[in-house]
């Protein structure tokens, strides 16, 4: 865990560094931070319960210009999360972290300037969780994310984006003996950081 960390911490700085360096560039990159909240479903008569609790995540953004409306983002991001089952005598963490790799199409509103855009594409979401007894056993997910945001240009080389996006897992996460069947959607307010486009 601790290596992970250092791996994002250092894509972080390269992230700061390149978008302040971005200059007459189509591919970009960057960095983001944010809050997301759970929404695991639990879709079988356990006699179990879930509870879904606010989380945060950070990560790696990159962007590939394909004109001045349309780009490939490829992202990769650490959740932290806390959501909980409970069998009726003891509490297991759910994906307590999640490292994802996702590729979203984004299409913006405006060729330049303040802009609204939309995002679409998926997720691949492999869980860091610890291994012990109060964890729930989980697999990797494959999830499609759908999201909105807002461009907003900060001089000639730097933009913010805070957007809002939500994660559909599309797979049945669990290994455990107690839980037949378990999806994991989540629900994000990220602010992104990073460099302009350049054409």
């Amino acid at each position: 865990m601790k290596r992970v960390s250092l791996i994002i911490a250092a894509f972080l700085i390269s992230g700061i560094a390149s978008a302040q360096d971005s200059d007459k560039k189509r591919f970009t990159t960057g960095f983001n931070l944010g809050v997301n909240h759970a929404n695991v479903l639990l879709q079988d008569n356990s006699n179990g319960s879930i509870e879904n609790g606010l989380g945060f995540r950070m990560g790696l953004v990159s962007s590939l210009a394909l004109g001045q409306r349309f780009s490939i983002d490829p992202k990769a991001e650490l959740s932290f999360n806390t959501s909980t089952f409970w069998d009726g005598t003891q509490e297991f963490a759910i994906n307590p972290v999640d490292l994802e790799f996702m590729t979203h199409l984004k299409v913006k509103r405006k060729k330049r300037g303040l802009s609204l855009y939309a995002i679409a594409g998926p997720n691949v979401k492999i869980p860091l969780g610890r291994n012990d007894a109060l964890t729930l056993p989980t697999r990797q997910d494959v999830a499609l994310d759908l999201g909105i945001g807002l461009d907003v240009p900060l001089g000639k080389k730097i933009r913010i984006s805070p957007e809002l996006r939500y994660s559909i897992g599309l797979m049945n996460i669990t290994e455990s003996s107690q839980i037949s069947d378990l999806k994991f959607h989540n629900i994000s307010l990220l602010l992104n950081f990073s460099g302009r486009p350049r054409f």
